[in-house]
């Protein structure tokens, strides 16, 4: 599943016109995103050629999936009670799992599925950008900046990921 956003642009904006012109003006210069440097960085964007998807957008490093932890070392790293007896019955019902088994290593399958949608990159940068309102698709003009959100659309495939169209729809995601 594919869906497109676009940015708001001009007068009470996200972006001004000036910035977009500018950094439009800067792409065609010099084939880079205008990249701004901020005092404080909360964390890092990163973005990846993908040829004609334009831009792959990750929060941090792009990284494979690592091999999975035990139930129980996923359980704290998530934050989840487990060691109660009451919370046996939770922990039961949402991951299948007794508490003989939290040594053991997180299925394999449950495991790539958490990395593809909760912690991993890609996953990040999908979540994070989702949340914010960058407005409607300007326009009917395929120069446009606009980012793709892309949903696994393969059987088993629950991958999510954002590619940015341009140059431009990168240097427009630092501002606001």
């Amino acid at each position: 599943m594919l869906s497109r956003r676009g940015f708001l642009i001009g007068a009470g904006g996200l972006l001004t016109a000036a910035f977009v012109k500018h950094a439009r003006a800067f792409v065609g210069r010099t084939g880079q995103p205008l990249l701004a440097s901020p005092a404080q960085v909360a964390e890092t964007m990163c973005w990846y050629d993908s040829g004609e998807q334009g831009y792959l957008l990750t929060v941090g490093q792009w990284t494979f999936c690592p091999s999975p932890p035990t139930w129980r070392e996923f359980f704290i790293s998530e934050g989840i009670a487990h060691e109660a007896e009451v919370e046996h019955s939770a922990i039961w019902e949402e991951h299948g799992v007794d508490p003989g088994d939290y040594d053991y290593d997180v299925d394999g399958f449950f495991w790539e599925t958490w990395f593809d949608l909760e912690t991993g990159p890609t996953g990040k940068a999908y979540r994070l950008l989702k949340k914010l309102d960058l407005g409607p698709k300007l326009g009917r003009r395929s120069d446009e900046p606009h980012l793709v959100f892309c949903e696994g659309d393969v059987a088993n495939d629950d991958s999510r990921w954002v590619d940015a169209r341009d140059q431009l729809t990168l240097s427009l995601l630092q501002v606001g």
